[in-house]
């Protein structure tokens, strides 16, 4: 059975008219540890989505989760850019990347895609924040956004995120289980919140009777660690076939002029592109660069 399968073409068009402004709403992260776009996503392709999580689900037999924070009743799928061109679409999405980009600049990586499908009778998620691994002293700048995706309407009786505003200003963790003030992030269908990675957050409990699909898609800064190995999850030949932009934030791209080089090559080369990179050795060098004397 083929991995990765052929799906209709889904125009990715912003919802007019755009009130996006990533400046803004990147200072509104950094006050408050989030920021809402109520309508960033277009309806028809959330529906897609949808579609292609509950076909990747069938196909592939996924379970519910085996552990009270992935949720005893919520599908995770991992590695999708696998299973579906339709969520390389989501992580260069034009209403949303370059709020992402505002926050932790163009050199960016994606960090993972996970669609989150949470069924009846979820309970609360651990509140977390999803750069709990980084070391650095808190607070610090973001290293990490997570961007979570209403793919159907979140409402705080369905399970809509949990956040705790300001928690990323904090110079401590919370400790596991740890309860706190937290409001639910309440979208339409369509909406996507935008989360610098230190803020406290959790999926919220499910007292209806529907599922409420949903889809993280989390981004580091270049000089970090991506949570999903991307670079040895997705075959070279399906990443040739990308969009170059997605191709550089899988990894295929140098951060700074020399982060992520291969033998002094750009990448791309293992693509089968021709990219002859400037490197910061060139650039701090300046025009007298080949000098003989040179150890």
């Amino acid at each position: 059975m083929s991995c990765l399968r052929k799906v209709d073409a889904v125009t990715v068009t912003a919802n007019e008219p755009s009130s996006i402004d990533p400046a803004a709403l990147a200072a509104t992260i950094e006050e408050q540890g989030y920021a809402i776009i109520p309508d960033a996503i277009d309806h028809d392709f959330c529906d897609a989505l949808i579609d292609e999580i509950k076909r990747i689900e069938h196909d592939f037999k996924i379970a519910d989760g085996v552990n009270d924070f992935e949720g005893f009743h919520t599908k995770r799928i991992f590695n999708v850019l696998t299973k579906s061109p339709l969520f390389g679409d989501a992580a260069i999405h034009p209403r949303v990347l370059p709020v992402v980009e505002a926050v932790l600049d163009t050199g960016l990586l994606l960090s993972g895609i996970t669609s989150m499908n949470i069924g009846p009778d979820e309970t609360p998620q651990l509140l977390h924040a999803d750069d709990g691994m980084i070391t650095l002293p808190r607070p610090h700048p973001a290293t990490m956004v997570t961007t979570l995706w209403a793919l159907s309407e979140f409402r705080e009786e369905n399970g809509a995120t949990r956040i705790v505003a300001g928690s990323h200003k904090w110079p401590n963790v919370l400790k596991p289980g740890q309860a706190h003030e937290s409001i639910a992030a309440e979208m339409p269908k369509g909406g996507v919140v935008v989360l610098h990675a230190s803020t406290w957050h959790g999926g919220g409990a499910n007292v209806t009777d529907q599922r409420r699909f949903g889809m993280s898609v989390q981004y580091v800064a270049g000089w970090c660690r991506q949570q999903q190995n991307l670079m040895l999850g997705l075959a070279p030949a399906l990443v040739a076939t990308f969009p170059t932009r997605l191709q550089e934030l899988i990894g295929y791209s140098m951060y700074r002029n020399v982060m992520g080089h291969v033998d002094r090559q750009h990448p791309a080369v293992l693509l089968g592109g021709q990219s002859a990179p400037e490197m910061v050795w060139d650039k701090l060098s300046g025009p007298q660069a080949a000098r003989p004397d040179r150890g």
